[in-house]
């Protein structure tokens, strides 16, 4: 695991800029090599034609030529014997030579050849003056060829070790220089209160960690949806309980004042009433913070909605029945099947049924039906009751919401809860007066998704 990247990319980088110089210096000092060879070999050649000149011009000068082998056997190479040169007659006698005047060179062959003589190996170059008749032979030890190649490796190794420090310098100026937006982020993040979820700013912020910046900013959103959801939910409970909870204590004071039975038990039953209104404003509360727009929800899998709707329906029947309401579920001609989860549709075929049970009046009826178009598998409840005007249609979706006059009981969450769940599924929610012109048709089309 790597603990810090600072250093991590420090070493990587400076050990590839090892492996890479060493690389590059043994394939330099093979190329220097091979490049050396034919400059040193024309070097060969340039000689060999002065000492052919010198031959000539010094042949009726025995002076001069003293003079000049004096010169050439000065020579530190020469001098050194690694380097020598012979001009031998036709006849085979040694007209010009070197300090070291060996037979050995005596029969090179003409032109470039390598000989090894005595242990050491020599390059030879070889011409022939066939006017003079003479035979000049230069020669140079391989030793000083390797040498200076060594000597060019030896320089590209020291001054890789005069700039290595300024290497290590360079890359950790420019890893801190890379690394300076994570530390500024890693700084504002820091220095933020607990209670600051807005998103970091994604300017002037390099493409690698942009895609970190901007998940991290997504997380924000989800804590700062969450915390919003939990306070919207406290002053919601807040806000809906204490109504009931004040007429659940005055309902008791009366039970307790009550001399007659009969009025006892009426303000019990009251106490009751109070008790399960309290409860389900309480767990459509629940509903309705555990449902955020901006989550998705998972488990989302096929579902046979004609099925859902069925046991759904079937929960709810003894509630129609108790208002002499005829529910009724049209089945549809095939299988209809969506995706999505089944416990947050089954909510929402819940309320809506429920809903629609709520406000039809005793001996109406509730059909449920589910419709199957080209693009979309339409959920359809139409009730009887007294429907929404067009004006508000919008407006009951609205949280706490409900329209003036109802003596219907409920929370004013029930539909919220529906268009919340219809958001994560993808569905649309459509409010009509039936063909009739009597109470309300209530659509959520989900749309069809294609194999």
């Amino acid at each position: 695991m790597i603990k810090s990247i600072r250093y991590f990319l420090l070493i990587s980088l400076l050990l590839s800029i090892t492996i890479a110089s060493a690389i590059n210096g043994i394939g330099n000092y093979l190329l220097d090599e091979q490049s050396i060879q034919p400059y040193l070999d024309s070097q060969l050649i340039r000689i060999s034609s002065l000492i052919n000149i010198i031959n000539r011009t010094t042949s009726s000068n025995s002076a001069i030529r003293a003079e000049m082998i004096k010169y050439l056997q000065s020579n530190e190479q020469i001098s050194k014997h690694k380097f020598l040169f012979q001009v031998w007659s036709e006849d085979g006698n040694l007209l010009m030579h070197s300090s070291r005047a060996s037979e050995d060179f005596k029969n090179a062959q003409l032109g470039f050849s390598d000989q090894e003589i005595h242990g050491d190996d020599w390059r030879i170059y070889t011409i022939e003056d066939k006017e003079n008749k003479t035979r000049v032979i230069v020669a140079e030890q391989y030793n000083i060829r390797r040498e200076l190649a060594d000597d060019i490796a030896r320089s590209n190794a020291n001054i890789l070790l005069i700039t290595y420090p300024v290497f290590g310098l360079l890359v950790w100026f420019i890893i801190s220089l890379a690394l300076r937006s994570i530390t500024r982020v890693t700084t504002e993040i820091s220095n933020r209160a607990s209670t600051y979820l807005e998103p970091v700013q994604l300017t002037e912020i390099p493409v690698e960690i942009k895609p970190l910046v901007a998940e991290l900013n997504k997380l924000f959103i989800r804590l700062k949806y969450a915390f919003e959801r939990n306070k919207r939910f406290a002053a919601d409970a807040a806000h809906e309980l204490r109504t009931p909870l004040a007429a659940l204590k005055t309902h008791v004071q009366v039970a307790l004042k009550s001399e007659e039975e009969m009025d006892r038990n009426k303000a019990l039953q009251k106490v009751i009433e109070s008790v399960n209104r309290s409860s389900h404003v309480v767990a459509q509360l629940l509903t309705l913070s555990r449902l955020g727009e901006e989550e998705t929800l998972s488990d989302m899998k096929p579902l046979d909605l004609h099925k859902l709707a069925t046991e759904i329906i079937a929960y709810l029947a003894p509630h129609a029945l108790e208002k002499n309401i005829e529910i009724e579920l049209t089945p549809p001609p095939k299988d209809v099947i969506v995706v999505g989860n089944d416990t947050a549709l089954g909510i929402l075929i819940r309320n809506v049924v429920d809903n629609a049970i709520r406000y039809t009046p005793t001996d109406g009826s509730v059909q449920v039906s589910i419709v199957d178009t080209p693009t979309h598998i339409i959920f359809r409840v139409i009730d009887t009751g007294p429907g929404i005007p067009p004006e508000l249609r919008e407006r009951v979706f609205e949280r706490f919401y409900r329209i003036l006059g109802t003596k219907a009981s409920g929370s004013g969450l029930g539909l919220a809860i529906v268009s919340q769940i219809s958001t994560l599924h993808h569905a649309s929610i459509h409010l009509e007066t039936p063909k009739n012109e009597v109470g309300l048709q209530f659509d959520v089309a989900f749309p069809k998704h294609h194999a």
